[in-house]
């Protein structure tokens, strides 16, 4: 019976993927007005039964789907990689880490529930209230583990890395109707300035 219900529990756990992963590929495609809930069954190869059975309504699972997108890719993207040891050469990885993370799929596919959540969906701006918090959770997490605790530690710190996600998610922006090589990105260099500064009011006493 325990085997029996550990199936079931697997295959339901297999669906709501699908059904995730699903609406964040038709979010990020084809935008927001596409992504209906019977598109997204379509493309998940799901019965409305099913869907409905685990998300109730469009907007919920939209914001679970973003939400979705973003821990698995940023995880996907910094998984396994080696990070500096020199403070210096932290704070460039660091940056440049972070930046490439708010080009993933995830940023643009919640900028279109943003989008949808302004102009006439009080229900989805109701929804993602409650899902932004804990996207935007993830990113500064991230760049807690990828700055390190000499430089978290820093007066300051949580003011720097506020402005630098706020100021990566509006470049990121601008790239729609400006586009062009990020990695070599003019802004780059301002945030990793922003960053080594917190180290040399400090003294570098620890670096």
């Amino acid at each position: 019976m325990i085997h029996v219900e550990r199936k079931q529990q697997d295959r339901a756990a297999q669906t709501r993927d699908m059904i995730l992963e699903a609406a964040s590929k038709v979010l990020f495609e084809e935008g927001y007005s596409a992504a209906t809930t019977l598109h997204i069954q379509q493309v998940a190869g799901v019965s409305r039964g099913r869907l409905l059975h685990h998300f109730p309504s469009r907007e919920v699972l939209l914001t679970a789907a973003v939400h979705h997108l973003a821990e698995v890719r940023i995880a996907e993207l910094t998984a396994g990689v080696t990070i500096p040891d020199d403070v210096d050469e932290r704070i460039r990885f660091a940056v440049a880490a972070m930046w490439e993370i708010t080009g993933q799929s995830c940023f643009w596919a919640s900028m279109e529930l943003w989008m949808g959540a302004r102009t006439a969906n009080p229900e989805l701006r109701e929804a993602l209230s409650r899902v932004e918090p804990a996207m935007l959770g993830i990113l500064r997490d991230r760049a807690d583990e990828l700055f390190g605790e000499r430089i978290v530690a820093r007066p300051d710190y949580v003011r720097t890395r506020e402005v630098m996600i706020t100021s990566m998610r509006g470049a990121r922006l601008a790239y729609t109707f400006h586009p062009r090589d990020p990695h070599t990105d003019p802004a780059l260099a301002h945030w990793e300035a922003m960053f080594s500064a917190l180290l040399e009011v400090s003294g570098r006493v620890d670096a």
